[in-house]
């Protein structure tokens, strides 16, 4: 588990080449409150383009000796030495498949992570993500979280959730039907 106060350290200097808001998995490690992650953290970039300024961001990176690599989807990878183990850093922006709606990104809210403040879609956005891209692995971490739900470890606000389904247009039902088939019912 990499803790959160190297993860900080970290995210604090990749806001130094530009904003961004965490999206992954890493919201549910935050939002129960836990110390670090053993996942990697996902960023929606707002300050340059994953593919327009890939340059950029590669060498940002070996500025700090950190490796580049590339996402399942071909945005940009920053892996950085953390202690014996490695942060994983996956950047994104609303390019084919992958779409963050922009009121998702608005609605973030601020979290801390280590020293610092960063901002983070909140815990419903991230379900509604997770239930529109529906692999197997979403649909996993969905029932995880169910779960995690029915325990009182995490809380979602359902009337949030209902109001943001319709952001993601010809989706929305298929994300209805999928959040009741794994137990959330709106």
């Amino acid at each position: 588990m990499i803790p959160f106060s190297k993860i900080g350290d970290i995210l604090a200097e990749i806001k130094g080449l530009t904003d961004f808001v965490i999206i992954g998995d890493t919201i549910v490690d935050l939002s129960l409150g836990r110390k670090g992650t053993d996942s990697d953290v996902d960023l929606f970039m707002l300050g340059l383009s994953v593919l327009v300024d890939e340059d950029k961001i590669r060498e940002f990176a070996f500025e700090r000796g950190w490796d580049f690599g590339k996402t399942p989807i071909d945005t940009p990878r920053i892996i950085a030495s953390v202690d014996d183990d490695q942060l994983q850093i996956d950047m994104y922006e609303n390019i084919q498949d992958f779409f963050v709606p922009e009121e998702i990104i608005s609605s973030a809210i601020e979290m801390r992570v280590g020293k610092e403040k960063f901002k983070i879609i909140r815990l419903e956005d991230y379900i509604l993500l997770k239930a529109n891209a529906f692999r197997e692995e979403d649909e996993d971490e969905l029932k995880t979280i169910v779960y995690l739900i029915g325990e009182g470890k995490l809380n979602i606000d359902k009337k949030y959730l209902e109001s943001h389904i319709d952001l993601f247009e010809e989706n929305s039902k298929s994300i209805r039907d999928r959040l009741a088939l794994i137990g959330i019912k709106i």
